[in-house]
């Protein structure tokens, strides 16, 4: 539903690289720099809903900023912050003898460091693959007419994917990525569910 905002804003990195790439070939000497930093939006989902929940809008526009360390040209390390967006819907409850409508959210952020293996193909595309940890932070909020509640619940989890990337210059690539994230929040308190994660970002080496 909010594939026009992941559109826009990947359309909008894109444009940006068109000012990035000329002082990227204007330093070429940077690209030897093991470090890089980068940015990606895209579609994030809520893997498991809980059956009493209707009305469910599983999926959000979602981001993460990430930088990392290039070993070698195979391995590397890489550290993320994701913002994985909203997810809503609708259930009852009960106050006191009454039932009553509610309205439900979850928000859903983390943090992660993975390992990254990346193979080379030609004319510099490369295809890589991660694995991890994530420390997620999952927030639930439930209110109706006379009814509210708040939870919040801290979880680590595995956090893996793959994706492909592509080198404009040695300083610059876009890459896109498909990621999940194991064991978000609790069975007890706020509902444990997974992630998953497809985005399209840049990634600039300095």
């Amino acid at each position: 539903m909010k594939l026009k905002k992941i559109a826009c804003a990947v359309a909008l990195l894109g444009a940006g690289s068109t000012f990035i790439v000329p002082a990227a070939i204007a330093a070429p000497a940077t690209g030897q720099s093991a470090y890089y930093v980068g940015a990606s939006v895209g579609q994030s989902e809520f893997k498991d809903i809980p059956p009493s929940l209707t009305n469910v809008d599983d999926k959000d526009t979602g981001y993460k900023v990430y930088g990392g360390y290039q070993i070698n040209p195979n391995w590397g390390v890489e550290a993320t912050y994701f913002d994985l967006g909203k997810f809503t819907g609708n259930e009852t409850a009960f106050n006191g003898s009454t039932v009553v409508p509610v309205s439900a959210s979850s928000k859903v952020t983390a943090w992660g460091l993975a390992g990254v293996f990346t193979a080379p193909i030609s004319n510099g595309f490369s295809v890589f693959g991660k694995l991890g940890l994530v420390r997620s932070e999952l927030k639930t909020n439930s209110s109706g007419v006379g009814f509210s509640a708040h939870q919040k619940e801290s979880s680590t989890g595995a956090n893996f994917g793959f994706g492909a990337k592509y080198d404009f210059t040695p300083n610059l690539a876009v890459r896109a990525e498909w990621e999940r994230l194991k064991k978000v929040g609790d069975d007890a308190t706020t509902g444990e569910t997974d992630m998953d994660f497809l985005s399209a970002g840049i990634t600039f080496k300095f």
